[in-house]
């Protein structure tokens, strides 16, 4: 290191003397003898400016690498915070579709449930109709099977729809 600074300070006054003017041959001497101690003297405050100079720009760059690792840091944090959000607001979207699937499936089983129960219903009072009707013998033999023949497809009716309300359960107890 010293050897550098002492190189280019020595670099430096033979610059300054073979670019130096050109005076009167009288001169010529005490101008060279000048110049060269001058130049000695110039350098040596810059020199020690320069070492001075180096250790502050090392120090700066020091300084500016924590900054800049720091900054990196911060970043990925920054960063991870972010996805760590978008995860758990997908977690959230998920979580709400799937709340909104249980409550589509406990609405279908409760319509099932309720169609059921008015098929039955229309089941019973086709029953009682047929019955009174034959009490009081109405009704020939063809219409007698035509009824019978509508309360077994109705009766039948009843058996899918009480097969879907199974499948029905089945689907929204998989689903919690």
């Amino acid at each position: 290191m010293k050897l550098k600074l002492i190189l280019s300070a020595v670099l430096l006054s033979s610059f300054q003397l073979f670019f130096a003017q050109n005076t009167t041959n009288d001169t010529i001497n005490s101008t060279q003898v000048n110049t060269a101690s001058d130049t000695i003297n110039k350098l040596t405050p810059i020199v020690v400016n320069t070492v001075a100079n180096k250790e502050a720009l090392k120090e700066e760059a020091k300084q500016l690498k924590t900054k800049m690792r720091e900054e990196k840091k911060a970043l990925k944090e920054a960063k991870k915070l972010e996805q760590e959000k978008k995860d758990f607001e997908k977690k959230q979207k998920a979580f709400a579709k799937q709340q909104d699937k249980i409550l589509s499936g406990e609405k279908s089983v409760n319509k099932l449930k309720t169609k059921i129960s008015n098929e039955e219903k229309s089941l019973a009072n086709r029953k009682e109709k047929l019955e009174k009707k034959t009490s009081k013998e109405k009704l020939s033999d063809t219409e007698i099977e035509k009824e019978n023949i509508k309360i077994s497809k109705q009766q039948i009716k009843i058996n899918k729809l009480n097969d879907d309300l199974t499948k029905a359960e089945e689907k929204l107890s998989k689903l919690r």
